[in-house]
Formats: C-alpha cells, sequence, structure tokens
C-alpha cells in the first residue's frame, strides 16, 4: 500500500471509530478528508470500487460528530457539492441519514444545507450501523424512521406535517424546536406531537454542530431533476379495443393526484397510472412501480438497485402506507393523495 492510499484508509478509519479530535489530527497530518478509497486498494480487497467518501461513512457508522467536523470541512472550503457525494448506489449522506433513522445525522446534514428533496427513501434501513437490511417502510416497527421520512416531507414541500395545506391554504409555522417541520396550527402541532417528538430534539442536536450556518438555510421549492415527467400519450393510454368503451372500463370518480411544492397544487396522474394505483390499492399490494413514459416497466424491479438502472425498471414505488410517490433512483418523494368526486 502506498503512501496516499495508507493516508485515506486511516480517515476512513478515523471517521467511523475515532473522536473528532483524533479524526481532526488525522486531517492534519495531511490525510485527505475528500477522496474515496482508491480502485485498485478496493479490487485487492475483492470489493467494487465506490465514490464513498468519509462524509459518507460518518453517516453509515452513524457518527454524527465527525460528519459535522467534515460537513464544515466541505463548506469552508467553498465545496458544498460533497454535502451530495454519492454511495455505491447513488445515494447522498442525507438519503441515509433518513434511511438509517437517525435524526442526528439529519440534523448536521440540513444545518449544512443539504438537498433533502433527495432524502426521502423509499426503504429503510434498521439503526445497527453493521446492518444493510433494508425493509419496506412500516411505522409501526419503525416509527423513528417514519417521523424523520415525514418530518423532511413537510420541510422541503412546506405543507403541515399532519393535513398537509400549504402556504396557501394556511399560514404555517415551523416548529421552533427542529426549525424542519410546518403546522398549520396548535391542533395539528398537537395531533403530531406524540410522532413528532421522536425526532425532534435530535435533529436540533445535529443542528446545533454545525455553526457555519446562522439558521437552518431553506431548501429550493422544486429538484427539477428529482422525478421524470409523465408523457401525455403512453400514461394516459388505457390500451382499450375498439369495441370497449373508457367510461365501462375506467372509473373518473377515482382520482389520484400528487403534489407540486413549486406551483403549490395537486395534479391528477395520467388515466393508465391513476386507474393502475386504483387497481394495486384494492389487490392489497403495498405499492404500485411504474416508469413514466414507459408501459413495459410497470411492476419490475432490479434484483439488486444500481446506479445505471435498465430502461424496463421501474423508476417510481408509490407507496398506499404513506402516501408518497417515491423516485428510487434520485431518492426523491412527493406527497401523493387519493379523492373521489360525484
Amino acid at each position: 500500500m502506498d503512501r496516499r492510499t495508507r493516508q485515506i484508509v486511516d480517515v476512513f478509519c478515523a471517521t467511523s471509530d475515532k473522536t473528532p479530535a483524533e479524526l481532526q489530527e488525522c486531517i492534519d497530518r495531511g490525510c485527505p478528508w475528500d477522496q474515496p478509497i482508491p480502485a485498485r486498494f478496493a479490487r485487492a480487497l475483492g470489493e467494487q470500487p465506490s465514490p464513498t467518501i468519509p462524509l459518507n461513512i460518518a453517516v453509515q457508522y452513524q457518527r454524527h460528530d465527525n460528519l459535522a467536523l467534515l460537513v464544515t470541512k466541505a463548506l469552508e472550503a467553498g465545496r458544498p457539492q460533497l454535502l451530495e457525494s454519492p454511495d455505491l448506489v447513488g445515494k447522498s449522506p442525507a438519503y441515509l441519514a433518513v434511511q438509517k433513522g437517525n435524526p442526528l445525522c439529519l440534523g448536521v446534514m440540513a444545518k449544512a444545507g443539504a438537498n433533502l428533496h433527495r432524502a426521502i427513501p423509499h426503504v429503510w434501513q434498521f439503526t445497527d450501523r453493521q446492518s444493510n437490511n433494508l425493509t419496506d417502510p412500516d411505522e409501526l416497527s419503525m416509527p423513528i424512521h417514519h417521523a424523520l421520512s415525514q418530518t423532511v416531507l413537510s420541510f422541503t414541500t412546506r405543507t403541515c406535517l399532519s393535513c398537509a395545506k400549504n402556504q396557501i391554504e394556511a399560514k404555517l409555522q415551523v416548529c421552533t424546536q427542529c426549525n424542519m417541520a410546518y403546522f398549520c396550527g396548535a391542533d395539528c402541532q398537537k395531533k403530531q406531537w406524540p410522532k413528532h417528538k421522536l425526532v425532534c430534539k435530535n435533529i436540533r442536536k445535529g443542528d446545533d454542530l454545525v455553526t457555519f450556518h446562522d439558521k437552518m438555510p431553506k431548501q429550493l421549492l422544486v429538484d427539477e431533476n428529482g422525478f421524470l415527467p409523465f408523457d401525455n400519450v403512453v400514461d394516459n393510454d388505457l390500451e382499450l379495443d375498439d369495441d370497449m368503451n373508457e367510461e365501462d372500463y375506467y372509473n373518473a370518480s377515482i382520482i389520484w393526484e400528487w403534489y407540486d411544492p413549486g406551483t403549490m397544487k395537486w395534479n391528477p396522474y395520467p388515466k393508465r397510472i391513476n386507474q393502475s394505483l386504483e387497481d394495486l390499492r384494492d389487490l392489497g399490494s403495498p405499492r404500485y412501480m411504474y416508469k413514466p413514459g414507459n408501459k413495459d416497466a410497470e411492476g419490475m424491479q432490479e434484483r439488486e438497485q444500481s446506479m445505471n438502472p435498465p430502461d424496463n425498471a421501474a423508476t417510481n414505488h408509490a407507496y398506499y402506507s404513506h402516501m408518497i410517490d417515491h423516485h428510487i433512483y434520485t431518492g426523491s418523494g412527493r406527497r401523493m393523495r387519493r379523492r373521489v368526486v360525484s
């Protein structure tokens, strides 16, 4: 192992297992804090080369203290793009913080100004730092993960954590403790407190570790590349035979909608996706998997998620349990709802 590689490995080890003072001492010796493990060294260990840098490792090992040190280094160096550094499957440190149910690490990333639009995971990970087991969202068994995910969604969409009202529908106030969750009034805040309290104070503790910004930076209302656009022709095609009437197949009284924080409006899903959302719900499925503009991708997913999925892999997983439509490759999530009209 050459000297440079040894230094990089030392930083990785210090990030996961040492104190912030020991990590800083390692960095002061000239060890690079912003580099991935060299590909040749990873291969020598029998591992796949990865873009992972120490910042990702700090979240993986739930070291919010070392994470705060590293994000501060990135901000002081004028390199905020490091906050979005991808791991082996393209996910950011903020995404992993929510996926592992760690409000302390999320508080650090939020205060640093990370893009939380891409921190709404469609699968959750057990909090054991060595565990890589992923599971579908389940509020009952993983209440902290649920509370964290809902808080991020409230923060990025600027909607009430409880009722999802936006800034046009109500005068929203941000939680004075975590500075992330929005509420339209005392009733909604009181209703959600038993859940939100599971993460609120620890988000603030993580926030307090980052002093580069005086206060929590606001998120842009829209992440332009978070979701693929719908195809008006393909996604509205119900594939009916010539002798079939649309009204006999398509129930126009049931409308599935997704929320656009940029326009602050609810938008109806195209007809084919709307019908599939309703059909899968009636069958008791936990989610509907689809890709805008690609019928062949419906219900299809990779065996192991990658950064370069095949064209026929579903990009969106819409979960009924918490009514979030996830883009599983960007890490983005948007609210969805079901309406019945007469």
